[in-house]
Formats: C-alpha cells, structure tokens, sequence
C-alpha cells in the first residue's frame, strides 16, 4: 500500500489548490495597503446612532456645498447623536434649479421627495411661497433674535418663516485693471459704463435664463434707473457684450484672464478672483447708489421627507456656528477648512468682530444703497424678465452687435441710437403679460417668438442705414 503522504494529489484538486495559491498572491497588495485619508466628515459614528440624510436642491458651489455637508455632520453628530449625510442635487443654475422643482411638483404635487431648496437669491422663494410650494420652518428665538426682519428695505426672512435669508449678496462690476490699462480705458464705475462706446467688445455677461444672480443684476438695472433709462443701459450693454456665458461664475473667471475687460458679477465670485489675482490686477466696486445688497434664501420644501432634521439644517445656517463657515478665512477655528466662502453674514457686527480672520471686506449693515428695490415686483416679472431679454439680447446677439457697431460712435441722443436702445415694450405691458400671459404656456411661447422676430428684424434694419 502507497504511503498517503506520497500519493499524489488528483488533477482537479490540484488545479483548485494552484487556482487559490494565485488569487491569494494576488490579493496581496490590496490587504497590505494602506487605508484612504479620512475625511472631516466621514467621521467615526457616536454608537448612539445611525446616519441620517438629507436631499438639498442647490446652485451653489461644491465649496459650499462641501463645507456646509462637512460642519453640518460634525455638528449633528455632536448634538443629535448622530451623522448627517447631504444629498445635493445639482440641475445647473438658480433659474434651472427652479424650473426643476416646478415642473417635479406638477408632477408630484404632494413633495417631491426633496427637503431644501439652498441658494439662489430670494426671488425663487417669494415665487415658490405663492405658489405653495413651500412649508414653515420653527427657528428659535435666541437665534432668530439677531437677525433683523429687514435690511435695506429687504425683508431677510419670510414673516411666515417660510424662507430664510441665510447670507447677503452684493451685485457689482468686475473689472482688469491690466487689461482696461492697456486698451486706455477708465475703470468703470457704473452701470451705464458698461453701455458705452468704448468697451465696446470687452463686457462679459452671464445668461440671467440660467443664472439666477445674473438675473438680479438685469434687475437690478432697470429698477436703479427706471424701466425707461434702464432698457438703454441694457440694449447698450447688450452690444458691448462679447459673448453670455451659461454660468455666472465664468465672467470673473474671463475677466481675470483678460479675455474680457469688465463684466457684472456678484460678490462672492468677484472677490474670490481679487484674492487669486490680487487687488493690483482686478477690482470689484457695488455702483454707488445703483445697486442693493440682498438674502441669499433656504427654504423646506412642500412634503420634505426629513423636515425636523431640516429645520435643525436650517437653524444651524442661521446660527454663530454656520455663519462663521461664510465669515472667516479658510482654516481659521470654526471657518471653512477646504474652501473660503467669502459671503456677508446676516447678523449685524458679526464680520467686523472677527477683524482680521474675516473673509469678507465689506460690513453690510455699514453700507447705504441709493434705492428701495422692490422684490415683489422682481418676483412677479421673474419670468417674463428672462423671456425678455433672451429674446431681445441673447437669442439675437450677433445682430444686437452689428447694429450697436454701427450706431455707437454717434451721440446718446441721436436718433438712430434712441430708436435703437428703446425699451421694446412699456413697463405696464410687462407687468399685465407677467400677471395674465405668462402663466398660459402657448401664449408665452407665441409672444416670446414674436419679441425675437421683431428685434431681429428691427436690428437688421440699422446696417443697411447710412
């Protein structure tokens, strides 16, 4: 008889122990390696309980958006016992973010299985809250206290507490100082700036259809001088401009490359290119008198499916712990560690108290503007606005150019240029169309075709003039 210790091992045997030998050779590397860097907020969890998650719908950046998910995980772990994970959903700009929760409610009229609604202004809340789609929010009164009920004739928070303003937006002029220099043109220091002769080509614009701060500005405008003086502002505007980017945050990405000369801007992405590139190289002024400074919201959303930890969300934007991630400098204790913010906090004095460690140069509740503007007309022609100007600035642009080309040298009250830049319909018509029309689809669509057929009609007409 064979001794067992010699007798060979059958072939399929031994193919599964070679097989195994292999895999486990190759496994090596993967069990010796070393573990991924833990992020701030992938924390440990408190045994006490299992993460919860939360569903925003949000414009805003991934540095805000990775900030707020970090702070607010760490926070809610120490409070509540347990870690809280973000679910954002990004769907492009303001304007596109509210298109979206609209047309999911139409949908889903009861929730629509999102908790938030971030970013934005405050235009899309007055909108979502007269259409119902939103639901109060309980903010304690410690923290409630400190934020006034309205700043600049601005209300910051809804009286019904059903949206909040949880920091405050500038709305200005970028500009390249190297770049104006070169081309020996004055820094702009209004609107009208951007509507004249000599920058002509060198303006930068985002669309205000997608963006909802590049909205504000055209806003802004016509409510600074007037429907009447402010449609020439924008006809002029329009010509100078060289091209609307779909994003609000490439004008002053465009400026400081010197692909553009100025552009409009909000504040948080101007001074994040005036930190980059320097105070000597780029500025960024809020036209004196000609502009305001406004909420930026949040709100819960109709049927959010986590609404108590909503709230807690809220709150916690609202408080000294999430003003401080828009307030102070990145890595400072309690600021933003990855990313530097740089928004104006909604507490009076808050900014000025953490002097040097502040992001943020501009004390808001320092700072007078010239005019009351009137958010409830804002929000009523939000809509109609965007039709508007697509029609007559975008949608027809190259045309716009050429016939601004061929007028703009002459005088401001030369009559080809006043038949040019006039507003192409009445204030009054605007706002009958945005309270009857404009919620009747097919209708919007036939006057939004025949505004752009008009004005590119009426532009070709100034290059065949003398």
């Amino acid at each position: 008889m064979r001794n067992a210790a010699n007798t060979p091992l059958p072939q399929k045997a031994l193919k599964l122990f070679l097989g195994a030998a292999f895999l486990a050779i190759l496994s090596l590397p993967f069990l010796y390696r070393p573990a991924p860097p833990v992020k701030e907020f992938d924390a440990p969890l408190h045994a006490s309980g299992s993460p919860r998650t939360l569903i925003i719908i949000s414009p805003h950046w991934e540095g805000i958006r990775r900030e707020f998910s970090r702070a607010f995980s760490r926070w809610s772990e120490k409070n509540l016992g347990y870690r809280t994970d973000i679910e954002w959903l990004d769907v492009g700009g303001s304007s596109d973010a509210v298109r979206y929760v609209r047309s999911e409610f139409k949908r889903a009229p009861g929730g629509i299985n999102v908790d938030m609604f971030f970013g934005g202004g405050v235009d899309p809340y007055l909108q979502f809250k007269k259409e119902g789609l939103l639901q109060p929010c309980r903010i304690s009164a410690p923290v409630l206290g400190r934020i006034p009920a309205v700043f600049s004739g601005i209300e910051l928070y809804d009286p019904d507490r059903q949206w909040f303003g949880v920091c405050l937006s500038g709305f200005g002029i970028i500009y390249n100082k190297k770049v104006l220099e070169l081309l020996k043109l004055p820094e702009p220091r209004a609107w009208t700036d951007l509507a004249a002769s000599r920058y002509f080509s060198w303006v930068g614009s985002g669309d205000p259809r997608s963006s909802g701060s590049v909205h504000m500005a055209y806003e802004i405008i016509l409510q600074a001088y007037g429907w009447e003086r402010g449609w020439p502002v924008l006809l002029g505007m329009g010509g100078n401009i060289r091209n609307f980017s779909r994003s609000a945050s490439d004008v002053p990405k465009d400026t400081a490359l010197g692909e553009i000369a100025c552009g409009l801007a909000i504040d948080v992405y101007a001074w994040r290119q005036v930190a980059e590139a320097g105070t000597d190289r780029i500025g960024f002024l809020l036209p004196e008198g000609l502009t305001v400074i406004s909420p930026d919201g949040i709100a819960m959303l109709k049927g959010a499916p986590h609404a108590d930890l909503a709230a807690k969300f809220i709150e916690f934007t609202l408080s000294e712990e999430g003003q401080k991630l828009w307030v102070l400098r990145k890595g400072t204790p309690g600021g933003p560690q990855e990313y530097e913010l740089g928004r104006m906090p909604v507490i009076p004095g808050f900014a000025k108290s953490f002097g040097k460690d502040a992001a943020v140069p501009l004390d808001p509740f320092q700072w007078k503007g010239g005019f009351t503007y009137d958010a409830a007309k804002g929000s009523e022609r939000w809509n109609l606005l965007n039709d508007l100007i697509g029609a007559v600035l975008i949608d027809n642009h190259r045309e716009l150019a050429a016939a601004w080309d061929a007028v703009r040298m002459r005088d401001g009250s030369d009559p080809l240029v006043r038949e040019l830049t006039k507003p192409p319909l009445t204030e009054e018509e605007a706002m009958r169309l945005a309270r009857a029309e404009w919620t009747q689809p097919v209708m919007r669509s036939k006057i939004r075709s025949r505004w752009s057929a008009e004005a590119k009609a009426r532009y070709l007409t100034f290059l065949e003039k003398p």
